[in-house]
């Protein structure tokens, strides 16, 4: 019942044995090097699982190190964390964690698991130094939630993330932290109630050490250009062949000519390079599989240094159906199906007068007749997965109708398709029972452990019957005892259409619940009335189901249809009302899109609405209009908005050069900069010039700025004045965006006064519409109270052109002769001096309003 069984070795417990040895003896002796899977199927389990999947995050200072070989995934091992910077108002909204992926360098993460899912590592890297963005963490104002930087062991400094934003003075990362041959990644994520709903979990699915492959070495019979003694060379397709994974551990795992894990000391010689690459060849040799043809054999694992070799090793034998031998000190693999034979003999040539032994089949307690695997999945976030069982009905019938299962574990397999093949090979090869031991002349010397054996026997009804040959025996005189199993090469036949059993794989990651959208949303024009219901404003009237569980309030957007800008955005806290008039902002007749979503208490993804279009009424102002307080906060708050942009003018040029040294960046942008001062220093008083200009292109835009500044002073007391124009186009969308903008600022300051002086030219132009906006400040300051004048005028399609003036009084003048038509007295504003010489009104208003004289309906109204 060898299923899955490693030769017998001194490595994995002796099984190469020359000396006298009786029949039984050897028979007993051949049986000790048994893998996990024959162990398991001999109903010896092993302890421990030390080569399953690492799926779980190891902290702590008695972790052990490990080394990852071929393909596999782990979740490596906590080295370093701490929560650093702010985003916004939010303090600490970064957490970083440093987690050790194996403790040789490793050829690179091919795969990032988060939560349980896979995820997409951007090309795009972070300008603060977090590394590549994780495009599923992305927030709708395209705000990167996750990002992850890699070492792959190799790094000779440490990382300036860590050693500079990351460390603090509670948790320091010194820059003597480098990591020498571990291989590590640094993972930090912002705060995201929406995103995030505790700590991130993380696994990496990850290409391991680069190996030393012989059949890649044309100096000792290979092909290509790997030696032995230049790890440069090293990786290639043959780190994920177990042939290849088992000959570097026998010679050694070492980094920087340090001894890790395996054997040490181990010559070349002992390994019979050409015996080795044919083994290699045979686990590279390519077989049907579900998607086309595929390398017979791969295998893959985190290996810890504390497993014993033997272990490994059988591990990796497992998912090869190989078999490791040792005969003089030289170590031999065999893989797959049995090779030609190198050696014939028939009855005659067998020594009768020694003893012989011989088993013709099995014992119930050691028949299997079924078989079942576990191993890991990839599709299945690398979860232990339970192939599809395989069972043969003749068997079955054999055993008495009998069902009787072996349960084997493949830790390091990680394909389904070579899973069903090992089981088929294995399940094929433990029906073949008859084994014998006997004794052959010295013409058998020549034979070793693993070699295959033709017997012609009348006696047994052999012909050319193949025969693995388990053990060798030297007798004193010179003949040879054998311990010999029957094989058959088509144990390892492979109909991929009809032996392959597709798996059905189940959904990864987390259950999220899908976006909530917002019901019977809908947007009809209205209209805002006054106390006697007559209509006053253009609005429009948003409705929405209100009776959802869990939410709390409905947020909206109100744009212009044409030029798509937007014009208002707010919400409703109260949800249950299920509608709100909004008529902020609102033209009359003008067509605008609305849209909206829910806002809940539990933290969960919402969808926006579909914009709807809604034309609103057109309700202009009238004669009740004049001086209302709404119309002259809606003033205020506009010339509020013009001033706050026009005060923006003194920094505005230094931030847009920001803008574009951080745009410069970007891998794919063509950027120059022309940089000139000159700086004239006597004591405390210093004269400086500056030019600066910067031009940058990339595939989605292009901008050009350039910046004078002239700075005297003398002791605190300054006079600046900077001069700018820039230049912009973007393409957002497939749609483009111009921008130009003129600024000329300047500024005094002695003592406790101070002036200044802004003019500001904005234009922008979209493919739906353009604006145009000029301004003109003046400010004087004393003790900390400043008095301003501006002007401001802007036009922008499908609207009306503007002027605004802040002043408290207005001046006219022919030169000689001057008037004050308009001033403020006591927060009003008052007609000084007019000539008028003709009126037309529809009301005429008395200051305390107890007299009204209706011009349009030809009445006088007087209130006591």
């Amino acid at each position: 019942m060898a299923v899955f069984t490693g030769l017998a070795t001194a490595l994995l417990g002796g099984t190469f044995l020359s000396g006298g040895l009786g029949a039984i003896l050897l028979k007993v002796a051949v049986g000790i090097g048994l893998s996990y899977a024959a162990k398991a199927l001999a109903g010896k389990p092993p302890e421990a699982e030390p080569f399953s999947v690492n799926g779980t995050l190891q902290s702590g200072g008695d972790v052990p190190r490990s080394i990852i070989l071929g393909h596999t995934t782990t979740a490596g091992s906590l080295v370093y964390a701490n929560s650093w910077g702010n985003s916004g108002k939010t303090p600490n909204a970064y957490f970083t964690q440093v987690i050790a992926i194996s403790d040789v360098p490793i050829t690179g993460v091919t795969q990032l698991w988060v939560n349980g899912e896979p995820v997409t590592i951007s090309a795009t890297l972070d300008p603060g130094g977090r590394g590549y963005q994780i495009d599923e963490y992305r927030t709708d104002g395209d705000d990167n939630h996750l990002w992850i930087k890699f070492h792959d062991g190799t790094q000779t400094t440490a990382d300036p993330l860590l050693t500079g934003s990351v460390s603090s003075a509670t948790h320091p990362w010194e820059s003597t932290r480098i990591g020498h041959g571990v291989a590590y990644a640094i993972v930090t994520s912002q705060v995201d109630a929406e995103l995030f709903t505790g700590f991130p979990s993380f696994k990496f699915e990850v290409q391991g050490a680069r190996l030393y492959d012989p059949s890649r070495d044309s100096t000792v019979g290979g092909v290509g250009s790997q030696r032995w003694d230049t790890p440069s060379t090293w990786g290639g397709d043959g780190d994920d062949l177990p042939a290849v994974q088992i000959y570097n551990l026998l010679r050694g795992i070492t980094y920087n000519s340090s001894w890790l894990y395996g054997l040490q000391g181990l010559s070349a010689a002992r390994l019979p390079v050409a015996d080795w690459i044919a083994q290699i060849n045979k686990c590279r040799a390519n077989i049907a599989g579900p998607a086309g043809p595929e390398p017979t054999y791969y295998t893959g694992g985190e290996v810890q240094v504390g497993a014993p070799i033997a272990d490994a090793i059988e591990a990796i034998l497992t998912g090869c159906q190989g078999k490791l031998s040792e005969a003089g000190g030289v170590y031999k693999i065999r893989v797959g199906a049995p090779g030609a034979s190198v050696f014939a003999f028939s009855d005659g040539d067998i020594l009768s007068t020694e003893e012989q032994d011989f088993t013709p089949f099995f014992g119930l307690a050691d028949t299997i007749n079924g078989i079942s695997a576990t191993y890991p999945e990839p599709a299945e976030a690398w979860n232990t997965k339970t192939a599809p069982a395989l069972y043969n009905s003749t068997y079955e019938a054999q055993d008495g109708n009998r069902r009787l299962m072996a349960d084997v574990q493949m830790d390091m397999v990680y394909r389904a398709s070579q899973v069903q093949r090992l089981m088929k090979s294995a399940l094929a090869e433990a029906r073949r029972a008859r084994r014998h031991t006997l004794v052959l002349g010295p013409a058998a010397w020549v034979l070793e452990p693993g070699d295959v054996i033709v017997w012609n026997s009348d006696r047994n009804g052999y012909e050319d019957k193949l025969f693995r040959v388990d053990g060798v025996s030297d007798l004193a005189d010179l003949d040879v005892m054998i311990d010999i199993t029957e094989v058959d090469p088509a144990d390892y036949d492979w109909d991929q259409e009809t032996d392959y059993t597709p798996p059905v794989f189940g959904p990864v990651g987390p259950v999220r619940p899908q976006p909530q959208p917002i019901v019977d949303w809908a947007a009809v024009g209205d209209v805002v009335l006054d106390n006697n219901g007559s209509p006053r404003r253009p609005a429009i009237l948003l409705s929405w189901d209100g009776d959802q569980p869990d939410v709390i309030g409905v947020e909206f957007e109100v744009r212009l249809a044409t030029s798509l800008v937007t014009v208002y955005s707010g919400r409703m806290d109260q949800p249950e009302a299920g509608s709100i008039l909004i008529s902020q902002g609102l033209l009359p007749n003008t067509l605008y899109g609305v849209r909206g979503r829910y806002i809940p208490r539990t933290p969960r993804p919402v969808l926006w609405s579909a914009w709807l279009n809604v034309t609103t009424p057109n309700v202009l102002l009238g004669s009740e209009d004049v001086y209302l307080g709404d119309i002259v906060d809606e003033i205020n708050e506009q010339l509020g908005e013009h001033l706050e942009w026009i005060g923006e003018s003194v920094h505005w040029p230094r931030d847009e050069l920001e803008r574009l040294n951080a745009l410069s960046a970007n891998a794919g942008a063509q950027s120059a900069l022309d940089k000139y001062e000159i700086l004239k220093e006597v004591g405390s008083v210093s004269a400086k010039y500056s030019r600066e200009i910067k031009v940058v292109a990339t595939a989605t835009e292009a901008a050009v700025i350039r910046i004078e500044e002239l700075t005297v002073k003398v002791d605190t007391d300054i006079a600046n004045a900077i001069s700018s124009l820039s230049a912009s186009i973007t393409i957002v969308d497939g749609k483009a965006e111009a921008n130009a903008t003129a600024i000329t600022a300047l500024s005094a300051s002695v003592g406790n006064f101070s002036a200044s002086g802004l003019f500001r030219t904005t234009v922008v132009a979209t493919e739906a519409g353009a604006l145009s906006t000029i301004g003109l400040s003046a400010s004087a300051t004393a003790g900390g109270t400043t008095n301003t004048a501006a002007l401001f005028i802007s036009a922008k399609t499908g609207g009306i052109s503007e002027v605004m003036i802040r002043a408290d009084r207005f001046v006219i003048s022919n030169g000689t002769d001057s008037e004050f038509p308009f001033i403020f007295s006591g927060g009003v504003a008052v007609m000084n001096a007019t000539r008028v010489n003709t009126i037309t009104a529809g009301m005429l208003r008395s200051s305390d309003s107890k007299m009204q004289v209706d011009l349009t309906n030809r009445r006088i109204l007087i209130a006591d």
